[in-house]
């Protein structure tokens, strides 16, 4: 029998998915048998993410934890793109008590999982983790482009750095992306959303002089210079491509990332975002041309080792929850 208690444990599994700039931008609504995921447009990114396809990523993301987490207790569950009246797609995880559900190991990963930003170390993946992370997923119209040689890897750069140029010369994403950074431990305590400087090993400055340094001192240049150590560091890189470029595919694609993620964290391999040249649609016109992508690139993830880093915050249940 269903209790309250498991169902906010699911929902909470859910809510430790990754999101852009971690803006945590959904909403969950319990009815009978069903969780259901909303997107929040309040949380929404019109710079970086115009068409919402990240933001529809992230709730991706949070229904597999909710598959992995309903199975862990005994559920099956099915996972269904819905759209309603006002023709809004939400996710909808049909469940149904059984107790004799397979389990799903990933699930101890969960709560260990996290967007790992700072400075890899170098050392290299062995083939056998490569394929670990290659088959971590089985979703028909989702594929994933591997990049692990210096050769594949330099060309990936070009488009990397192109991106980031191309954002930090826009003063309205510079606006967005430290409207979402979090420069003091009491900020984001308050918010328990964005970016927490200290998970970037930045010091802790406060918002004002953070504000400053971000846009006097942050440049399109010094973010090349910094992009340019983060890859060669890097042991690989992960580019995930949809079949459409339509929500139902975003949403898989979220989910597809979600078991990727946690299988990298099963391996003790640290991951994180690269996805400027997927966000700035003339450079992913480029790069799907150049490695003759037959789907759309829409998420680029780079993969290492290295020491964790502080945990983002996450918001507390009572304000993801939505009321009947």
């Amino acid at each position: 029998m269903k209790t309250p208690e498991q169902i906010n444990e699911i929902i909470e599994y859910g809510t430790k998915a990754p999101s852009g700039h971690n803006t945590q931008p959904w909403k969950f609504l319990v009815k009978e048998n069903e969780i259901q995921i909303h997107p929040d447009f309040d949380r929404e990114l019109p710079i970086v993410d115009p068409d919402n396809h990240a933001l529809y990523i992230s709730l991706g993301c949070a229904a597999e934890n909710m598959l992995l987490a309903a199975k862990h207790f005994g559920y099956e569950c099915t996972v269904n793109v819905v759209t309603n009246d006002k023709n809004i797609s939400f996710i909808k995880l049909l469940l149904n008590q059984t107790g004799s559900v397979e389990r799903d190991n990933l699930f101890d990963y969960i709560n260990i999982r996290q967007s790992t930003r700072n400075l890899y170390t170098n050392d290299k993946v062995s083939s056998s983790n490569i394929a670990a992370l290659q088959e971590s997923f089985n979703f028909k119209g989702i594929e994933i482009l591997m990049f692990t040689t210096a050769e594949e890897i330099e060309k990936l750069e070009t488009f990397i750095i192109e991106g980031s140029n191309r954002q930090f010369q826009n003063k309205d994403f510079v606006k967005e992306l430290v409207s979402w950074i979090r420069f003091s431990k009491k900020e984001v305590a308050q918010k328990r959303d964005g970016i927490w400087q200290a998970s970037m090993g930045m010091p802790g400055v406060g918002r004002t002089l953070g504000n400053i340094i971000m846009k006097k001192f942050v440049s399109a240049s010094s973010e090349a210079k910094r992009w340019k150590k983060q890859i060669e560091a890097s042991a690989g890189f992960a580019l995930f491509t949809v079949e459409k470029n339509d929500v139902a595919h975003w949403v898989l694609l979220g989910r597809a990332f979600q078991r990727f993620g946690l299988t990298a964290t099963q391996l003790n391999i640290s991951h994180a975002h690269v996805n400027m040249p997927c966000e700035e649609i003339q450079v992913r016109n480029k790069m799907a041309k150049q490695f003759e992508l037959t789907g759309h690139p829409l998420l680029l993830i780079r993969f290492g080792y290295s020491k964790k880093m502080p945990y983002s915050y996450r918001r507390p249940l009572a304000d993801v929850l939505e009321t009947p």
